[in-house]
């Protein structure tokens, strides 16, 4: 399949391209470069929002979403009520890996950069590894039956940090380059020193591998269903 643009996009999806836009900035869609001054995204990542829809419902909030990932990994999350976790634990029981996915999209900003194999050496001790980078860990690796890559990182930052790092390592923002930095404005997820593991999970979702997609979505409905 060839990229499409976000006016192709926009139609496809029954929304507008300021939509389709903001999409683009969050990680929902991928972007695959430019053709003169048009945005081009990647088909794949279309497909899989065309598919989704909105049949899980509004989406989280970044506390939310990242509560709900919380409580699937077995970590705390002081920063939501009793009452709030009651609720959430509810709705956990209710839905699939996919409206999880869906529902957490706000949980961070997604910025792709391209950078020097020096630049990434650099930058990966400065991430919460997730996705790929997250399968360095053995443990996790064999969680999700996936080996690491090499030569790329992704990972979580606070945010703003994306920027910075492009600016101190001379990274280039890049649709399909080899750094995948997620700004989220939460801390305390990452109190135990990993990613949580359902949001290692949903970040595998957002691959255009078949075989990481599916260990995602294998890994999280265990979740949900433990």
């Amino acid at each position: 399949m060839t990229a499409v643009t976000t006016r192709e996009a926009a139609d496809r999806l029954g929304i507008s391209d300021v939509a389709v836009r903001k999409m683009l900035r969050t990680g929902r869609l991928i972007g695959a470069g430019t053709a003169g001054r048009t945005l081009l995204i990647d088909p794949a990542s279309l497909q899989r929002v065309a598919d989704a829809g909105q049949r899980a419902g509004r989406l989280w909030s970044p506390k939310t979403a990242w509560a709900a990932l919380c409580i699937l990994s077995g970590q705390e999350t002081p920063w939501i009520n009793a009452a709030g976790k009651y609720r959430l634990k509810t709705r956990l029981r209710e839905i699939r890996a996919e409206d999880v996915h869906l529902l957490s999209r706000n949980r961070a900003v997604v910025k792709r950069y391209r950078g020097t194999p020096a630049a990434v050496d650099l930058l990966r001790p400065r991430l919460m590894p997730t996705a790929g980078a997250a399968m360095h860990d053995e443990a996790t690796a064999a969680r999700f039956g996936l080996s690491s890559g090499i030569g790329a990182a992704e990972g979580y930052a606070t945010a703003g940090d994306g920027d910075k790092f492009a600016t101190a390592l001379g990274m280039v923002q890049d649709p399909a380059g080899n750094v995948v930095i997620y700004e989220t404005p939460l801390t305390e997820p990452f109190n135990s020193g990993q990613t949580p593991m359902a949001a290692v999970a949903v970040d595998l979702m957002d691959s255009l591998s078949t075989r990481e997609r599916s260990a995602g979505i294998r890994v999280l409905e265990e979740l949900l269903h433990d």
